[in-house]
Formats: C-alpha cells, structure tokens, sequence
C-alpha cells in the first residue's frame, strides 16, 4: 500500500534480520528498486519474489528453469566451448518449448507466463569444473572464468533466442521490453 505502518530503528531491524538470517536462513532481503532497474519488461513491476528467487517474476509469471553441468565441458584442461554452445543452444529450444506443452494451475499463470516466455538457463559443477582446470575456488582467475563463462553463456542463449523468434515468431510482450527495437526475440529473460 507503500503506507508506513511502523517506525524502528534501523540498527534493530538490521540485527534482527542478521540473526535470524544466521539461525535458518531466513529473512532475506530484496532491494525491489533494483530488482526492477533489471526489468526486461519494464512497464510492468516485479513487486516480490520467491524465497529460492531463481527468476524476478511478475505477478502470475512462471519461469522454466534447466541447469548445464559446466564439469562436463572439460577437456584436455580446457573448456570446450564449441559443445557448449550447442548445449546452450539445445537447452534454450527445450525450454522454450516446455512453456507451450506445459499444465498450468491457473489460467493467468499461463497467460503472463506465455507473454513473456522467460526461460532461465542456469548451471552447475562449477566447483568440479575449477578442480579440473586446477584452478582455486577463491581465485582472481575462477572470477575472471566466472565472467567468462557466464559471459559466454549469456551471450550464446541470447543469440538461441533471437534465433528462435525469427524461427517461431517473438515473444507476445516484446514491445513493451527492452527489446522492442531488435527484429527478433523469443524469450524475455534467457539465464537464471
């Protein structure tokens, strides 16, 4: 209702949140100004997300989600980014198209979700991955391959996806994006 219902001290709240974040976890924060200067269809605001947040959603909005197991990218003490590109690629295409034969609870679950066709390609093995390469977890070097390969893989599922919408036609909600002025987009966010 954006109403102040309460007044405390900063310092108090910040220690509460502190100690119950170390007890269990939970609260977490949510800085939703920034959340929303992230927005890829900015005319609409995201106004919370879920505890796991692997996607900032609008309301209704689902995301599919799939991880790429970047440990088996390695070979002969290198990343093989010609095959990951081709399972970046792939991975885009299925989740793309789990948005069309997916069950939906509610109807206007299906409706935003279809609008704005956010697919959220992650990964994981990271730390498997940097064993392989010898590389130390807590290292300049695994930061910079961090940018990298996220870089990377941002870039590859972008491109998947500007593929697919010449293919199969952009997503619904596209001229309200920050991608109305590409030709061609399919999904409104790419990565998780």
């Amino acid at each position: 209702t954006s109403k102040v219902t309460k007044t405390i001290k900063a310092k108090e709240l910040w220690d509460l949140i502190i100690k119950h974040s170390w007890n269990n976890g939970e609260p977490s924060l949510i800085f939703i100004d920034t959340i929303n200067k992230a927005n890829p269809t900015p005319k609409e605001k995201i106004i919370s997300v879920n505890p796991c947040s692997e996607a900032n959603l609008l309301p209704y909005e689902s995301c599919c989600l799939s991880s790429i197991n970047l440990s088996k990218f390695v070979s002969h003490g290198k990343i093989n980014y010609k095959r990951l590109a081709e399972v970046v690629k792939l991975v885009v295409r299925f989740l793309d198209n789990a948005i069309d034969i997916n069950k939906y609870p509610l109807k206007e679950i299906e409706e935003k979700t279809k609008s704005n066709r956010k697919i959220g390609l992650g990964v994981m093995g990271w730390a498997d991955l940097l064993v392989k390469l010898e590389i130390r977890y807590d290292s300049d070097e695994a930061i910079k391959l961090a940018e990298e390969v996220m870089g990377f893989i941002q870039k590859t599922a972008k491109e998947a996806s500007m593929e697919l919408g010449k293919e199969k036609g952009n997503f619904p909600n596209k001229e309200n994006s920050i991608y109305k002025d590409i030709p061609y987009m399919r999904n409104a966010t790419v990565t998780s």
